[in-house]
């Protein structure tokens, strides 16, 4: 059964207003006229994404209609088996970025918590505290906090040793380009990658829709679509063929994180990070469809990203990407613009680490 809120993105319980403004956007993302360069199976997505996108809105639109579809998803819902549809057993919480990279195998992006349905219905009984008048899970909290920071910090000082070295590109200009270099280690199945990013997408948008006025809460919902499109974009590049398909799939979610950024823009105009992850998204999108008028959006907005700071990493960084994206592709502005990333005091290590490896990728 087609879940019509999913699709139009929207709450069960949204307002007519709200799912109108939806039904316009997303049939406007759709229109076929703005994909008329792309490829065919990019054209036949966006039929059938249209197609679906008016399937939900003639029944949400109609009060009758959107009734009689909500008992049976209701219905549909308590014929469930017990526990798969305890909302109260998951850990909603949003997920940290996964800054541009895969999550480690085996990593759980939706974790189920500890209590059964027996014991989710004593809430609101009095937390259990230890010997020391703290609640129990305090201590094991503290532990893997520390734990946390020091394989962060480890993480962070190999990078600094390693940012020196020269490392191979993945794939040339003309294709698809990853900006992580393949290991020897064993790489988790695209499904497995899959799951663990949707969980931090789910979580993050929930977040957001709550907290509407809250920039970070927009930022997160953008690095978490940014992170689930890019990762199997990466994937592609490595010459995986199972990854085309699905990355054709989740084309658009470059412009659902250009949105979620493009929210946060409203709320902070003089943040350049929003404007530097915009245009990435915008410039990643445009040319994988072929498509410049995004990418000439994309360099609008890191060109803007630089005017409120000249020395945003993220900004130097898109900055290049749609530089050498455009037509014809600008590689001087490119190479300009990394290799001042490289030399910026104070930059992130991950930036200044991507920097290379384009200018390296770039030079030849």
């Amino acid at each position: 059964m087609q879940d019509y809120y999913e699709t139009l993105q929207v709450h069960p319980k949204a307002e007519p207003e709200a799912i109108e403004a939806a039904y316009l956007r997303l049939r406007e993302r759709y229109d076929p006229a703005k994909l008329e360069a792309a490829a065919d199976e990019i054209q036949a997505l966006a039929r059938q994404r249209r197609n679906e996108i008016e399937q939900a809105y003639a029944v949400l639109r109609d009060p009758q209609r959107r009734e009689a579809y909500d008992h049976e998803r209701t219905q549909r819902q308590h014929e469930l088996p017990e526990g798969d549809d305890d909302d109260d057993a998951i850990d909603y919480r949003p997920l940290p970025p996964a800054g541009r990279r895969e999550r480690p195998e085996g990593f759980d992006a939706q974790p189920k918590g500890r209590a059964s349905r027996s014991a989710q219905s004593q809430k609101g009984r009095p937390t259990k505290r230890g010997a020391g008048g703290l609640p129990v899970w305090v201590v094991p909290a503290l532990i893997v906090g520390l734990a946390t920071f020091g394989i962060v910090m480890t993480t962070l000082v190999i990078t600094l040793l390693n940012s020196n070295n020269a490392l191979a590109p993945a794939a040339g200009p003309q294709g698809f380009e990853s900006l992580t270099t393949p290991t020897a280690e064993a790489t988790p199945s695209l499904d497995t990658v899959i799951a663990q990013f949707e969980g931090q997408v789910v979580a993050a948008r929930q977040v957001a829709e709550r907290v509407p006025d809250n920039f970070n809460a927009w930022i997160e919902l953008g690095n978490a679509l940014y992170d689930s499109v890019v990762v199997v974009r990466e994937r592609l590049a490595r010459g995986d063929p199972t990854a085309r398909q699905v990355y054709i799939e989740r084309l658009p979610r470059w412009l659902e994180a250009a949105d979620a950024y493009a929210k946060a823009a409203e709320l902070d105009p003089q943040s350049a990070l929003a404007y530097a992850d915009m245009a990435a998204s915008f410039c990643y999108y445009g040319q994988d469809i072929s498509d410049m008028s995004y990418v000439e959006q994309g360099l609008a907005h890191a060109k803007k990203a630089l005017e409120l700071d000249a020395s945003e990493g993220r900004a130097l960084l898109s900055a290049g990407i749609c530089y050498a994206f455009n037509e014809p592709p600008q590689i001087t502005e490119a190479l300009a613009q990394w290799q001042m990333l490289v030399v910026t005091p104070d930059a992130e290590p991950n930036l200044v680490f991507q920097a290379r490896q384009l200018i390296q990728e770039y030079s030849r």
